[in-house]
């Protein structure tokens, strides 16, 4: 195996850094998404966070814990569809550890579409960095 040249370690190092401080920049991203969004996008990181709590309870019960119980009741019953539907299309993907990283990422993205109307690609963003303003809150 060859040594890396300088530039290779120079972007070695750059992506390194990219790496570690990823996080923390998705997370300063939050303020920037609209307000109508934001309230959405939390809805989803709580309830895909609780799905990975409570992945082994039947899905009635994952709802109910999922949910809180002063959202209103449209929203509920539509988020409720949402969240059929979409752990049905990501279980299709063959995942079978249902806490994976990239399951939960999808699982998300999918949520998000569904309630705010964005592309798969805007929704799996926007998905990222609410999650990691949930992480940085959580952290805090």
């Amino acid at each position: 195996m060859s040594e890396k040249s300088w530039l290779g370690k120079i972007i070695a190092d750059l992506l390194e850094v990219f790496k570690t401080k990823w996080p923390k920049f998705v997370a300063s991203l939050w303020p920037k998404v609209p307000k109508e969004l934001q309230e959405k996008v939390s809805l989803v990181v709580m309830v895909v966070e609780n799905v990975k709590k409570f992945i082994d309870s039947p899905l009635a019960d994952l709802i109910v814990l999922a949910i809180p119980g002063d959202l209103d009741d449209k929203l509920r019953d539509k988020l409720s569809d949402l969240l059929k539907e979409a752990l049905d299309r990501w279980d299709e993907t063959g995942i079978e550890d249902k806490t994976n990283p990239v399951y939960l990422h999808g699982l998300g993205a999918t949520l998000t579409q569904g309630l705010t109307d964005l592309s798969f690609g805007q929704s799996a963003l926007t998905i990222e960095v609410g999650y990691q303003n949930f992480k940085k809150e959580q952290n805090a």
